[in-house]
């Protein structure tokens, strides 16, 4: 089958719906099907995969605590946009985080295709959640043929909508790929105990959970360091706290590339993970158990739904500052961590996307 994947967000940076567009395009490929990617961009010289067509541009605003992207394709790119569809007539068009403004919905409009989203994402801000989505989501439900949710904290969201059969399918990995850009082992040869946080730099985020739990246990734990890679407006708040402190051993890195990702996930010695809420999966759970390192951070309704029993020790209730140290502390001890590792190896296994993406092609079978 012709499968055309939206994506609504821009395509240069990363993102997790990027990584789990762009390997089930991979997978589906693999399985038969002849698959192109729809998505807004503004740096297309900084996108290596091929079979993406770019249509509108990208803007960001800030609502409930989180950056969203809006995207539009206008004029030209709007009509070059309904001629592609027609052209490609494709069997199946899947959409990903389909309710994100304005691209998806224009798809939509111009497409006679079988219609197949997937939900990704609660909404972060109670005006959004409780006004704009519901509204939202009624219009678009009638439209779509099948519905897929990547866990079931999201589905409990959006089924109160529609009393259609949601299918959860949860995010993929590809175990594969990164077993052949993560190192084998890690080159550290300091004494310092790494600790690693990735993410946008926002409060959801909970990047100053991060940052006041290192403070607070450098002071016991003097050979320790933090690694943070991600940006956002809250930057000047992180750099504000660190010279306020004169905090030493904490790195600033920016965004990071794929490589470079899963490089400071292997030489880490723990994963934090202190988002506090708006989490629907947590997919970056899954990649720091797919290279072997272990993970302490707050158990938000997303998190839940990777979090197995041998992990929770490591987690606290979202918020609960103490409670994450505590949990951060409990990981320390060399024989934990192994431990844990082994757990995550054995357990990520199942989100390999060789199988999930069999999960979606019986979706698009129906």
């Amino acid at each position: 089958m012709k499968v055309a994947l939206v994506c609504p967000y821009d395509f240069s940076r990363p993102g997790g719906v990027k990584s789990h567009i762009v390997s089930l395009s991979k997978h589906l490929t693999i399985i038969g099907h002849q698959v192109k990617i729809i998505a807004p961009n503004i740096n297309t010289n900084m996108v290596n995969e091929k079979n993406v067509h770019f249509f509108g541009r990208n803007r960001s605003v800030n609502i409930g605590g989180t950056k969203i992207d809006v995207n539009i394709a206008l004029k030209e790119e709007k009509q070059q946009l309904k001629s592609f569809l027609k052209k490609e007539a494709f069997d199946i068009i899947h959409y990903h985080t389909i309710w994100n403004p304005l691209l998806p919905f224009q798809v939509l409009k111009h497409s006679k295709s079988k219609q197949i989203a997937t939900f990704h994402d609660t909404p972060k801000s109670q005006f959004v959640g409780d006004w704009i989505m519901p509204t939202v989501a009624r219009g678009i439900f009638t439209f779509l043929d099948q519905i897929i949710s990547v866990s079931k904290s999201q589905s409990g969201y959006i089924s109160r909508f529609s009393k259609r059969k949601i299918h959860i399918i949860p995010n993929g990995i590809d175990l594969e790929e990164i077993e052949s850009i993560a190192p084998k082992k890690s080159s550290r040869n300091d004494e310092l105990f790494q600790m690693f946080f990735m993410g946008r730099l926002e409060p959801r985020k909970g990047v100053m959970h991060a940052l006041r739990a290192f403070h607070q246990l450098k002071q016991r734990y003097p050979k320790m360091k933090l690694v943070i890679a991600g940006d956002g407006d809250g930057r000047a708040e992180v750099e504000g706290y660190i010279s306020i402190h004169n905090l030493e051993d904490i790195e600033l890195l920016g965004f990071v590339d794929e490589a470079m990702k899963y490089k400071l996930l292997k030489e880490s010695d723990v994963y934090l993970a202190p988002a506090l809420y708006g989490e629907s999966f947590g997919i970056v759970l899954l990649e720091s158990m797919a290279v072997g390192t272990p993970i302490a951070g707050y158990a938000n309704s997303g998190y839940k739904n990777v979090i197995t029993s041998e992990m929770m020790e490591g987690f606290a209730e979202p918020g609960e500052l103490d409670q994450f140290i505590a949990c951060i502390e409990k990981l320390i001890p060399s024989a934990k961590r192994t431990e844990l590792a082994k757990h995550g190896l054995e357990e990520v296994k199942k989100y390999d996307w060789a199988e999930v993406s069999k999960e979606v092609n019986e979706v698009y079978l129906k």
